[in-house]
């Protein structure tokens, strides 16, 4: 369940507050490569990856009725793979910087 800890400390760290593991969803989820979204997973991280894929994904919903997804795919190299969307649109490098 490396993705819950993943989300809690980006989202603490970007919204300053404690984030409780109630509140938080969690699912791993398997799909074949013509389901996934290459917006979501680009095709050079998708070509490397065997099918099924496996990903972990957890989320949250803020005061203000924000929705902050990250899915984690492991691809065999140290770091795994994320894709960070909130209200349903990725964003790229949402990991990086203080502020949202």
């Amino acid at each position: 369940m490396n993705v819950i800890r993943r989300l809690t400390e980006v989202l603490e760290q970007k919204l300053v507050k404690k984030i409780m593991l109630h509140e938080i969803g969690y699912e791993t989820m398997w799909f074949m490569h013509d389901e996934i979204d290459e917006e979501i997973v680009p095709l050079n991280i998708l070509s490397i990856l065997a099918e099924p894929v496996i990903c972990e994904s957890a989320n949250y919903t803020d005061d203000e009725g924000n929705y902050y997804t990250l899915i984690i795919i492991e691809t065999g190299n140290v770091n795994p793979y994320e894709a960070w969307l909130v209200n349903d649109k990725v964003i790229e490098n949402f990991a990086e910087g203080d502020s949202i």
